[in-house]
């Protein structure tokens, strides 16, 4: 008996599945690492023009899996567009995008304010409750570095999330009214398994890449005590002759070392990778690893998954899509 792929769809408090699922063609989501919020978008068949379109920024609700394994919630966010196209031979269609930020409230207004001696999670706490944040989740690697100074010059909320993030080697993104800053490739437990002949149906993968990799990372900073510019340069341990020159300078010493540090995790990251195609997984999320089985020897290994993409469809059922980096090959 083959599997059955199984959706489930919420709009502005209502299960509409029973109503969607005659007339959907398609439904993708879309989560990837260090990208303020991720994507859903349905396709659906509007030869009648009767479909009610959804209100801009209504809530919505995406859950995924398979008959007989359960569901699990994929996608939660609001109603960014609703888009009618169609033509004398391909009918009409509606596409709905939502996003798991909401894209007419305050996060994305710019704020003017700075911050003095505060720390990470306090300048996004305090940055947060202006743009009707209710809850900062924030690493605990990360939450209590220290900035001397921080300013938000019409920056968003959004904007100095992401900021920061690159600063200091994290990852950034909104779900709702909840915001989280996660350390780039910690070591979170989440795995998928990804095996040739089971689960496996598509990959394209390079276990190395030469222009993505540097042997060193090196940032300047003035010593105000000194009146002069100084760097700090930070072994990344790949096998490489090059160093990378972070463009911008930093404060102070401190700050210098920590983009030194994000800036080898980033290299490191993207030493190698590709992309897979397995059977639905709703397991399989943005900086976990996805294991590859059985691909060839010097393939096969642990991968860092930098995107996912849940793709429900009439013809091609349900299959998730993972860009994959930093591999680790045995």
């Amino acid at each position: 008996m083959s599997k059955r792929a199984i959706v489930s769809v919420t709009v502005a408090g209502t299960n509409i599945t029973s109503t969607l699922m005659p007339v959907l063609t398609s439904l993708s989501v879309s989560d990837k690492v260090g990208t303020h919020a991720d994507t859903a978008t349905l396709s659906i068949d509007d030869s009648n023009g009767r479909i009610i379109l959804p209100q801009i920024g209504a809530p919505v609700s995406i859950a995924l899996g398979w008959a007989g394994a359960g569901v699990r919630v994929v996608f939660e966010g609001t109603v960014d567009e609703v888009k009618s196209s169609g033509s004398r031979g391909a009918g009409r269609m509606l596409t709905i995008t939502a996003k798991g930020v909401d894209t007419t409230a305050p996060p994305k207004q710019g704020q003017q304010r700075h911050f003095d001696n505060k720390t990470i999670k306090d300048v996004l706490t305090d940055a947060g409750k202006a743009a009707g944040i209710t809850s900062v989740e924030v690493d605990p690697d990360l939450a209590s570095i220290r900035r001397a100074y921080v300013d938000m010059r019409d920056e968003s909320f959004v904007h100095i999330g992401e900021r920061l993030a690159r600063e200091i080697g994290g990852n950034f993104r909104i779900q709702g009214s909840q915001a989280i800053l996660s350390k780039r490739d910690s070591s979170y437990t989440a795995a998928v398994t990804a095996t040739w002949g089971i689960n496996l149906h598509a990959w394209d993968l390079a276990p190395q890449l030469g222009r993505t990799r540097f042997s060193a990372i090196r940032t300047r900073w003035y010593d105000t005590s000194k009146a002069e510019w100084k760097a700090v340069e930070t072994a990344t341990g790949l096998d490489v002759d090059a160093t990378y020159a972070d463009r911008l300078p930093r404060a102070d010493e401190h700050e210098a070392n920590q983009q030194n540090g994000s800036d080898k995790a980033t290299t490191r990251r993207d030493k190698g990778g590709g992309s897979v195609t397995i059977e639905g997984n709703t397991e399989a999320i943005p900086d976990g690893l996805c294991i590859i089985v059985g691909a060839r020897p010097g393939i096969d290994g642990a991968y860092r998954i930098d995107s996912v993409t849940h793709t429900f469809s009439r013809g091609g059922g349900f299959v998730s899509q993972l860009s994959l980096k930093q591999p680790e090959i045995d």
